[in-house]
């Protein structure tokens, strides 16, 4: 049991770590490419970085024993985190991979891609059982990332596909191929900041300008979800894949009802310019959308908070995440404790396991 309280857990958003990026990647990568990238250990990365934490935004503490990076050992990682809060399932969402975003070159972008998804295959999945992925996509080249997703959507553990942004909104027919082949596995597609965004020309650009500082960085994150989600609804993607499922992980949760509130009121009034959308926003929302509860967002009053999930119908659309081995990341026991239990629950495991199809045979 997790949180020691009898909570079941899913975490839906760990981050594992690549020693040497690019050149721990090498092993998967034939010669030729081996040779394209000689002189290049690392994609390109942002100058603002988070101020406390060092270069990489990594906790100290979960360096393993061995040396590497905090978040590099799969059997360290599960025993400083699976382990310790009794959690069944960890979905890992590669950062490093997310910096695919900054490259202009589509080929590398696909290649890596697939480089990422047998590393974390071979040397996380085949160690821990209860380690999942959200396997990367090039969003570069839509048809190459579906081809992507035939390939390994099947293997065992691949519970999702994370999908990096670029500087083109999520509603736009050239993800069509990425979607319907998501749909086909029936994988819900996972977004996540890259620490990217606003830094380079191919990345996602920040509302009103470029932010000068980290703190404006992570503080207006939530700009990212707010027009792909908006972006999704009115393009019709939802209505033209039925089947399909996003997850919008670490953009914070508190904004939501705005935002759901604001697209209803105006398909009330301008349903006409979109004649594909014939029911009201936020049900699509509610019904295929999911978003993670870190970073927790902390009213001034407890009441406040409660009345957010409510808001948001929590039991349905938040799912537990830690952000482990970040240096903002959240625990169980100490996420939500205000929370009713049964609506703690759901927040906890059973959406995830809904969402990823984790469920046990004897729960299904």
């Amino acid at each position: 049991m997790g949180a020691g309280d009898g909570m079941r857990i899913i975490d839906s958003d760990v981050h594992p770590w690549i020693n040497g990026d690019i050149e721990g990647l090498l092993p998967y990568l034939g010669m030729a490419w081996r040779r394209r990238f000689e002189g290049r250990t690392r994609l390109p990365d942002h100058p603002l970085r988070p101020p406390l934490a060092g270069a990489t935004s990594i906790r100290g503490d979960a360096r393993p024993p061995g040396g590497g990076a905090g978040g590099s050992d799969p059997a360290y990682m599960a025993e400083d985190l699976l382990d310790r809060y009794g959690i069944e399932h960890a979905v890992l969402s590669s950062i490093q991979a997310g910096k695919l975003a900054t490259l202009p070159n589509t080929e590398e972008a696909v290649v890596l891609a697939r480089a990422f998804n047998d590393f974390f295959l071979n040397e996380w999945l085949s160690v821990d059982s209860r380690y999942k992925l959200a396997a990367c996509v090039a969003p570069h080249d839509p048809l190459e990332a579906a081809k992507e997703i035939r390939r390994i959507g099947s293997e065992e553990g691949v519970v999702a596909i994370f999908l990096p942004l670029l500087n083109t909104l999520m509603g736009n027919r050239r993800y069509y191929p990425i979607y319907e082949a998501a749909q086909e596995f029936g994988l819900p597609i996972l977004i996540h900041p890259t620490g990217t965004e606003g830094g380079f020309q191919t990345s996602v650009a920040f509302a009103g300008g470029v932010p000068s500082t980290y703190i404006e960085r992570h503080t207006v994150f939530p700009e990212v979800a707010m027009g792909n989600l908006a972006s999704l609804v009115f393009e019709g993607v939802f209505a033209r894949f039925p089947g399909l499922k996003l997850v919008m992980a670490e953009f914070g949760y508190g904004w939501v009802p705005h935002v759901l509130w604001r697209m209803d009121q105006n398909w009330r009034e301008f349903r006409r310019e979109v004649p594909w959308i014939d029911r009201e926003p936020s049900g699509y929302v509610l019904d295929r959308v999911r978003f993670t509860t870190q970073p927790a967002e902390e009213p001034e009053k407890e009441e406040y908070l409660l009345q957010i999930l409510e808001m948001i119908h929590a039991d349905r659309t938040l799912i537990f995440s830690t952000d482990y081995p970040h240096w903002d990341n959240d625990v169980p026991k100490s996420t939500f404790r205000s929370v009713p239990e049964p609506t703690r629950q759901r927040i906890f495991y059973d959406n995830a396991a809904e969402l990823f199809g984790l469920r046990t045979p004897a729960e299904v």
